[in-house]
């Protein structure tokens, strides 16, 4: 109002102006000459009066004053100025009422504002504050930098600010809206606040590149509601501007910025305040979690038992909609699905698949820390699979203990969620825990195994101390080794005879084919079982299919996929080669793996060792049996032949007297005399002693052997000729003479003997006929060539069998004893050896064998 003037004399007014008049709004003739008190209320009269009075004792008394006057629209503060001027006072009266309302507005601003820091959460700061703005009639907004330009926020606009036809733009509403930077806010951002007169101008701005209609619609309703000014001042955070809140009215000024400012630093303080009380109630939650996890992590028997209740606590911290928790498998590199909980029920496998595929576990281990992404960021397959169960963030945890990976846990928003620095350091604080939990129960694990693997070590130490047979040794070298290491097969290869092949001698599993079967040792590349040999080193494939070392054929023969080959060594000497083979799937052996298999194969060498050296005491033991008997036969014979030669001298005397006496008696008789049969028996029986006698300076007295080049197969012809001619019945013939033997070095004559007796003793064991097979090959599987007598008579019995080859054992009633005995020295001398097989009622076959001149084999196979 305009400044309303009155003269006051004797109490009573003697003048008004217009203004006041107005002001007071009753007629100017009903206001002359009434006391002034009749225009103020009782409070302000009886004030006014105690004002005068002390006045007038003369003691000092303010000249200006705020009384409240009595109105036709009703009281009204009003600023009075009193000044004397002789007998009257001249009063001078302004309208205090707007002025008095910005007071309050701005003491109820501050009274807000101090109550904020009593709030705990930011959200209760923000809302009590809104509501508080909202109650005062105050228009605000809350703004906040985003990128380069200004995001707003909360947005509160009074319907008395704006005129009836801009309506809707009044209330409370949020307009996701990014403006520019008006000239008030960077004032504000920089120097913590700013005033200006020109809203709807500095409004224009903000809006006019983002939302340009809007712009326009703000700008004319707020130009049309008389130009409201605007006070800006920006909200810190931990020393750090965070947001602006705009405050504008048409009754503020420039003078209410430090009102503004300090209800800005009571904002800033509460959300301080908040921060630090969420953020403490958050880790206070954080910590109960983690204290639960850790106690079921402790109390779980086993992980699985651990990971229902583990991921509960991380759902109800984050209030996420998904975990996952992926391991990898037992000896294999993909990965599975342990656990999950929010995911759709079917999709285990093909999730374990995508997830493995989209790489985000290897990049999570790598970095040591949680990923944190979109899934629109993420790789195709995953991408798409999350999306379709509806996520929209995804948090990679690495499972890691002792910067090694264990598995990774996944948890899953389905809106968009960033992590809070505490909640990324809680969760991998219980990342850290799911993962101790893992490696605890690995640990137990592989201390149970190693348990397990020294009782199997045990088991096996007693098994293959517990026989010195070799077969059965090996038996249990390879079961053993494949069940120590999970394999399906596994082999054992020794060196052959030659001591240049390795064969297969024992194996366990589906490919038994493989016995018998032998690779090469040199060169040591050539196979791997040939470079663990030479370099006396496990040689370990982890794919067959990729690996150059391998020979594919035999792989496919043994169905190999993965392998593991170890030395047999024994005093730092090689005897040979042990093989597990994976045929499941490639596999990488663990060094733990190496070591029980190591120790297996060292404890077979040494068991195979100690065979060896007792089957070596044995043959020893055989060979000094042997030899003592060949001395023993030695002396006996060298007697014998002392004996012989004074038998022969002295029997053949007579029996030269005794032939050339039946010789006379002969012609003495003639051929018509009855004695003549007595005669002939005579002469039969001397020719018997004559042979008798030769054959025992035969066999006493052998003649050295004069050895060359002969074929075989003629002296079996003429030996079964000859046979033939004795034959009392009629025998049959079988010759099986092969074209592909070679000649043997040996004495003609005496092997014609042997192979002679052997076949007179065929046909003299069918008198009534039967079949004589007669054949000569070459040995398998040796360097010898196998010569066979085989007739269909009645068999020997085996206690014939001990004895058939003694001199001078015989079961014929003309027989000397000494025939077999002869074949046996004489096939001995040659450095061969005789084999009988004879069964009663099955025949009787002697074999032959005789050394050739040089060593041949058959096509083996050649492997890896």
């Amino acid at each position: 109002m305009p400044l309303g003037v009155a003269v006051i004399r004797d109490r009573r007014f003697v003048y008004m102006n217009e203004a006041l008049v107005t002001f007071l709004g009753r007629p100017y003739e009903s206001l002359l000459g009434q006391p002034f008190t009749s225009a103020l209320d009782e409070a302000s009269a009886a004030e006014l009066a105690g004002r005068h009075a002390r006045r007038v004792r003369g003691e000092h008394v303010p000249s200006t004053y705020e009384a409240t006057v009595r109105t036709a629209l009703g009281d009204r503060r009003t600023e009075m100025t009193v000044i004397p001027n002789g007998k009257d006072f001249v009063v001078m009266v302004r309208d205090a009422t707007s002025r008095n309302w910005r007071r309050t507005v701005l003491q109820r601003l501050a009274e807000l504002g101090a109550g904020l820091p009593a709030l705990r959460t930011e959200g209760e700061v923000l809302r009590r504050m809104f509501s508080g703005l909202e109650e005062l009639g105050l228009a605000f907004a809350w703004l906040s930098p985003e990128g380069p330009g200004v995001r707003l926020g909360q947005t509160f606009v009074p319907p008395g600010l704006v005129p009836a036809e801009a309506r809707t733009l009044s209330g409370r509403w949020v307009r996701d809206v990014v403006g520019q930077w008006p000239q008030v806010l960077e004032r504000a951002w920089s120097e913590g606040a700013a005033y200006s007169p020109e809203l709807p101008q500095e409004a224009g701005r903000f809006l006019e590149a983002g939302a340009p209609a809007l712009a326009d619609e703000v700008r004319v309703g707020l130009q049309r509601a008389g130009q409201p000014h605007v006070i800006a001042v920006r909200i810190d955070v931990e020393g750090q501007g965070r947001a602006m809140l705009a405050l504008a009215g048409d009754w503020l000024r420039e003078e209410e910025l430090p009102s503004a400012r300090l209800f800005g630093a009571q904002v800033s303080a509460a959300l301080d305040a908040a921060l630090t009380i969420s953020r403490l109630s958050a880790q206070n939650t954080a910590l109960a979690a983690l204290n639960r996890l850790a106690s079921e992590a402790a109390s779980a028997p086993h992980p699985h038992a651990f990971f229902g209740p583990g991921t509960a606590e991380i759902v109800d911290l984050l209030g996420c909609d998904a975990v996952a928790l992926l391991l990898p498998m037992d000896g294999a590199p993909e990965m599975e699905l342990a656990y999950a909980s929010g995911l759709e029920d079917d999709t285990s496998e093909r999730f374990a698949h995508v997830w493995q595929a989209g790489g985000l576990s290897v990049q999570a281990q790598r970095d040591g820390a949680p990923l944190e992404r979109d899934v629109k960021s993420c790789p195709g397959l995953l991408r798409e699979e999350l999306s379709r169960q509806g996520f929209d963030t995804v948090v990679v945890v690495p499972l890691r203990v002792r910067s090694r990976g264990v598995g990774t846990l996944t948890v899953l928003f389905r809106e968009r969620r960033p992590l809070t620095p505490l909640e990324r350091e809680t969760l991998q604080a219980m990342g850290s825990h799911f993962a101790a939990a893992i490696e605890s129960h690995r640990l137990l694990h592989e201390l149970r195994g190693r348990a397990e693997d020294m009782a199997l070590l045990h088991e096996v130490a007693k098994a293959l101390a517990a026989t010195l047979e070799l077969d059965k040794l090996m038996a249990t070298g390879v079961t053993s080794l494949a069940r120590i290491v999970d394999t399906p097969d596994a082999y054992v290869l020794l060196p052959d005879i030659t001591g240049e092949r390795l064969e297969f001698r024992s194996a366990t599993g589906c490919h038994q084919e493989l016995l018998g079967r032998s690779l090469p040792l040199l060169p040591a590349y050539s196979s791997l079982a040939a470079l663990a040999f030479h370099t006396r080193e496990a040689v370990l494939v982890e794919d067959a299919e990729a690996d150059l070392r391998v020979n594919q054929e035999l792989r496919r023969a043994s169905g190999g996929r993965a392998f593991l080959v170890l030395p047999l060594v024994v005093h730092e000497r090689t005897v040979g080669v042990i093989m597990a083979v994976e045929t499941r799937w490639p596999r990488r052996f663990t060094p733990a793996e190496v070591e029980r298999a190591s120790a297996i194969a060292n404890q077979f060498a040494l068991a195979r060792e100690g065979a060896r050296l007792v089957e070596d005491l044995k043959a020893s033991y055989v060979e000094l049996a042997r030899t003592q008997a060949q001395l023993v036969r030695r002396e006996r014979l060298a007697a014998l032949g002392e004996l012989s030669a004074v038998v022969a001298h002295e029997v053949r005397n007579p029996l030269g007297a005794i032939f050339n006496s039946v010789a006379s008696i002969r012609r003495i008789i003639g051929p018509d005399s009855p004695a003549v049969p007595l005669v002939d028996i005579v002469g039969e029986e001397a020719d018997r002693l004559n042979r008798i006698v030769a054959d025992l300076l035969t066999f006493a007295r052998p003649p050295a052997p004069h050895p060359y080049a002969v074929p075989l197969s003629p002296l079996v012809e003429d030996a079964v000729r000859g046979a033939l001619a004795e034959a009392a019945g009629k025998v049959r013939v079988e010759l099986e003479l092969s074209n592909d033997v070679p000649s043997v070095t040996v004495d003609e004559r005496m092997m014609r003997q042997a192979f002679l007796n052997l076949a007179i003793n065929a046909v003299q064991a069918m008198p009534q006929g039967g079949m004589l097979r007669a054949s000569v090959r070459r040995a398998p599987g040796t360097p010898e060539v196998e010569v066979q007598f085989a007739d269909s008579g009645p068999g020997i019995s085996p206690e014939v069998r001990a004895r058939i080859f003694e001199p001078f054992f015989t079961t014929k009633a003309k027989g000397t004893g000494l025939g077999l005995a002869v074949v046996k020295r004489i096939i001995e001398s040659h450095q061969g050896r005789v084999a009988l097989e004879s069964q009663p009622g099955q025949g009787t076959t002697f074999r032959l064998y005789l050394p050739l001149d040089g060593s041949g084999q058959g096509p083996l196979v050649e492997g890896f």
